[in-house]
């Protein structure tokens, strides 16, 4: 489990930050093991690596802000653990 914080993009509550408790399910694309993982471990992940590919629910995650936003969307709905797919891009494109 880990704690996040996060302010909503592009809405009109700009300056407010909330915290909230997330826990993110880390499934190995290539193996299928699954680890859990919090939101500060996911911030030293190497977002700029093309690679690899990261989504939730169907959605590409590409930044480190963009997770922490769905995140929080997600907390707003009352979802407290989240699975994350992180899958070599090659697997993607060929079908995985």
């Amino acid at each position: 489990m880990g704690e996040a914080k996060s302010g909503p993009e592009g809405g009109e509550d700009r300056g407010k930050v909330e915290e909230f408790t997330m826990t993110l399910k880390v499934r190995n694309g290539e193996t299928g093991e699954i680890r859990t993982s919090g939101p500060e471990e996911a911030e030293t992940w190497d977002w700029r690596n093309p690679e690899i590919w990261r989504v939730i629910s169907g959605w590409q995650v590409t930044s480190y802000n963009q997770l922490v936003f769905i995140l929080h969307e997600k907390a707003k709905k009352g979802i407290r653990e989240v699975e994350l797919l992180e899958i070599p891009r090659f697997m993607m494109l060929s079908g995985g």
